[in-house]
């Protein structure tokens, strides 16, 4: 029986930009990650996860609105449950 492989793709987010960690000791601003989403989700990425590094910190939850936004950009067909 063969495994089949799934790869997953981790993006980062502060605020509304996807960010970079440099060395442990910064960011660096990569851009729109719903840009990103797109570029994987049309090499065939089989998951998206959306972390937003930021959020503990200022007790948040804000990434509902960009994994929507990339689900009627690209899927517009599928409903998010």
């Amino acid at each position: 029986m063969s495994k089949k492989i799934r790869l997953i793709a981790r993006l980062d987010v502060k605020d509304t930009n996807l960010v970079k960690g440099i060395q442990l000791e910064g960011l660096r601003k990569l851009g729109d990650p719903n840009a990103f989403a797109k570029e994987y989700y049309e090499a065939g990425i089989d998951e998206l996860l959306y972390i937003d590094i930021v959020a503990s910190l200022y007790n948040r939850n804000n990434l509902s609105d960009i994994a929507v936004s990339y689900t009627h950009l690209t899927l517009p067909t599928k409903r998010i449950v």
